[in-house]
């Protein structure tokens, strides 16, 4: 019920965007729409790092299980987008695409290839240094202490009203994007390939494979994750799993625009890599990064996989 009433409130205020759009006109304030979505996801990230540094012993706790968490997270990550990627190898297959695989970056006359590497680079490595500066920020000086996290939820309320307003200015067809049966298979990537990725956690570290399995099924929904986890009567593991999942939201800030770079064949890839977070928190990154035809695959799967994460956790404790 709790996920339910979290799914209205998530979409009851990108509603109230779409309409406040419709009422003022959907060619009216385009410019200053896309700057406030720019700098509420950019305060959002902030305040996400804030939240990180105000766990209590949250340094001693990042040394012992930091890496197991980490782990957790590049594995779950590099079994999402090889499933993803290979879905996509299958449909281009299927259509007999002779495109390449691969869409070049976009290269200047006469750009040396670190320069190249830079724009590519660039604007994930501000993404996260923005999450940085939050958590160095909270760790580090008193000027946070007031925080409270209830803040990221009206943020992103915020966020989402103007993803609404967005999606009524770019004129989306919604009825042209949910008509694909294709979008069905994005959530199914997204869970096989985070259980493909737990496959190598027992190998690495000492979980059993029933854990490592539960470890990744928040699929990126940290709040959500550790505290099941540990109301199912494993703290630690629920720790392990609060942080593994808030690493891969900060591994996907990073990953989108490196793959919206390297061609729009990587927007299934994409959206899988963000997990639960493709349909609110990443998914002004994903639109502005892939366009408006990202929109209704991000929503669905963002869905999805939120709808999936409470019911696949309690199976593996």
């Amino acid at each position: 019920m709790a996920t339910i009433i979290y799914l209205v409130k998530l979409f009851s205020f990108l509603f109230l965007g779409m309409l406040i759009a419709r009422l003022l006109g959907p060619n009216r304030f385009v410019r200053a729409t896309s700057l406030l979505q720019t700098a509420v996801l950019w305060t959002l990230l902030f305040f996400m790092g804030v939240n990180t540094g105000s766990i209590p012993n949250i340094t001693s706790e990042l040394a012992s299980i930091g890496l197991n968490a980490l782990l957790c997270s590049l594995f779950a990550v590099l079994g999402t987008f090889v499933v993803s990627f290979l879905l996509v190898l299958v449909l281009h297959l299927r259509k007999g695409d002779d495109e390449p695989a691969v869409s070049p970056v976009a290269s200047r006359k006469g750009q040396n290839p670190f320069r190249k590497l830079w724009d590519i680079f660039k604007e994930p490595l501000f993404l996260v240094a923005i999450v940085l500066a939050g958590l160095l920020s909270r760790l580090y000086t008193p000027l946070f202490n007031w925080f409270d996290d209830s803040l990221i939820t009206y943020l992103l309320y915020g966020m989402l009203t103007f993803v609404g307003m967005s999606l009524v200015q770019q004129r989306v067809d919604f009825k042209a994007m949910f008509s694909s049966p294709i979008l069905l298979l994005l959530p199914v990537c997204t869970i096989l390939g985070s259980w493909l990725g737990a496959l190598l956690l027992p190998v690495c570290t000492g979980y059993s494979l029933l854990h490592s399995l539960g470890l990744v099924s928040g699929f990126g929904w940290y709040s959500l994750s550790g505290v099941l986890i540990s109301d199912l009567g494993y703290p630690l593991l629920g720790s392990v799993s609060f942080l593994s999942n808030l690493f891969r939201e900060s591994l996907a800030f990073f990953l989108i625009p490196l793959l919206a770079r390297l061609g729009s064949k990587f927007l299934f890839p994409a959206v899988c890599v963000a997990g639960a977070t493709s349909m609110d928190v990443t998914l002004p990154l994903i639109t502005s990064r892939f366009g408006s035809q990202a929109v209704g695959a991000a929503i669905f799967h963002g869905v999805a996989i939120s709808l999936s994460a409470p019911l696949l956790i309690p199976l593996f404790f």
